[in-house]
């Protein structure tokens, strides 16, 4: 392995790494919303949907669209981190420093899409987006609750 390779070998670790901590960051992003969310929630239902508990219904809204936004851009990150990661992986196979398995890799690849045709469809990303969004309609229901009993 050459200096350049060494090199190559250590940006793809950097990058790896980046991925993985898009996506620890999100998920610790998503139990601040659901706590939030949850603590918020139980004061306006203690408070039976008063109006002066509007704001926190407000705030679940904005908590969760916030949510939303910042899943999206957890993955956008983590894209373009994993991108660099398969770049610099063509670089060393290229280079002759890494074997070539891309045969192996999409036999397995294949065999994983039969095994789970339905699963294997949907994005993770927007099971983490749609669970933020839901959190935001679910501020707009403790909204539209408070608005009606008020």
């Amino acid at each position: 392995m050459t200096a350049d390779d060494d090199a190559t070998l250590a940006f793809w670790s950097e990058h790896r790494s980046q991925f993985r901590q898009s996506e620890s960051q999100r998920a610790v992003l998503t139990n601040f919303v659901l706590l939030i969310a949850a603590g918020t929630s139980s004061l306006v239902v203690q408070q039976k949907f008063s109006l002066r508990t509007l704001p926190l219904s407000v705030l679940i809204v904005a908590v969760g669209l916030y949510g939303a936004l910042a899943a999206a851009k957890y993955h956008e990150r983590a894209t373009h981190h994993l991108g660099q990661a398969r770049a610099l992986t063509q670089a060393l196979v290229g280079s002759g420093d890494l074997p070539d398995h891309r045969g192996q890799l999409d036999r397995f690849r294949d065999d994983h899409y039969r095994e789970y045709p339905r699963l294997s469809r949907i994005r993770l990303h927007w099971l983490w987006t749609g669970f933020h969004l839901a959190v935001a309609a679910y501020g707009l229901v403790f909204v539209l609750i408070t608005a009606l009993l008020s």
